[in-house]
């Protein structure tokens, strides 16, 4: 019953700024401190720390200081499992930099993106695996390999951020998370519904529609459509949201809850993020995700 969480591992930095910097015009730092980061990893802590086996691989580490920092971190959680992350002596373990403003928003600096090393999906990571959870960061060929050996088992694949029609992933879900504020930003005058119907045209999975706190939609793969309000939060960081909303919904369908009921969870969670700085430097109980619950409401309307 173990899900795989396959992509980014990093070191974030987190930032706590007053405003964005600009040229000249310098921003002012009230708090910072480091925690594990990366959309894999993210997703796979708070899994783990809910009790539920979780077998995490992607981005590599480094011998250095950071990738001890992050094996220290991994270590404390019993139901994680790194054995297939590897770790190369002189490389630099992935640094991403997380500056958020008062209104818990966030901007992200890369550190040496063109050294990433990615260890490659290998028929073993698949083993006892129950679901795939991919991430869109970095190489496409080795999340294409993992959905497609993954495919070949009848294990379903949850990912998330894919705004194209012709994308090779599509065939191969079950599960689409995507953005409705991306959509506005990157295809403007496109309504999110619209797109998630294209989407859904070439292939047979669902698609959850997530909207910066507001009320999402999802739209099973039957034409169902699901209206979920999240619960009222004062979102201190937004950073990882998404990551941890998937691992709610993970959660879910691990139980066994038709994709709707799980996306309520993955709702649940995601808020209770946003309530504390740092992804994963506060990982909150399952109680505390359940508590969440009853505030999370949905309303369907039938195809």
């Amino acid at each position: 019953m173990t899900i795989l969480c396959y992509g980014e591992i990093d070191l974030d930095i987190y930032v706590a700024v007053d405003r964005l910097p600009t040229m000249e015009k310098s921003a002012s730092c009230s708090e910072d401190f480091e925690n594990v980061g990366g959309a894999a990893a993210n997703s796979a802590l708070w899994l783990a720390h809910w009790g539920v086996p979780t077998r995490l691989a992607g981005h590599d580490l480094g011998d250095d200081r950071a990738g001890d920092a992050v094996r220290e971190v991994f270590a404390a959680q019993p139901q994680l499992d790194t054995r297939f992350i590897a770790c190369h002596a002189g490389y630099r373990t992935p640094r991403c930099q997380c500056l958020v403003t008062p209104d818990g928003e966030r901007s992200f600096i890369t550190h040496w993106p063109k050294e990433l090393l990615m260890t490659p999906p290998t028929p073993d990571m698949l083993d006892g695996v129950k679901w795939v959870n991919l991430d869109m960061s970095g190489p496409l060929p080795n999340r294409l390999t993992s959905a497609e050996m993954a495919a070949q088992r009848g294990i379903p694949v949850l990912i998330n951020d894919i705004y194209q029609p012709d994308h090779p992933l599509l065939p191969l879900i079950d599960v689409l998370v995507i953005s409705a504020a991306i959509v506005r930003n990157r295809l403007p005058g496109r309504q999110a519904l619209d797109l998630a119907r294209d989407l859904q045209g070439v292939g047979e999975f669902d698609v959850v529609i997530t909207n910066a706190g507001a009320e999402l939609t999802v739209l099973a793969r039957n034409g169902d459509r699901h209206r979920i309000t999240p619960p009222p939060v004062n979102a201190v960081d937004t950073t990882g949201a998404g990551d941890i909303f998937k691992s709610g919904m993970l959660y879910g369908l691990l139980q066994g809850l038709p994709v709707a009921q799980a996306a309520r969870w993955g709702s649940a969670a995601g808020s209770l993020m946003c309530q504390a700085a740092g992804t994963t430097e506060t990982l909150a109980p399952l109680t505390a995700v359940e508590a969440l619950l009853d505030a999370t409401t949905i309303e369907t309307t039938m195809a």
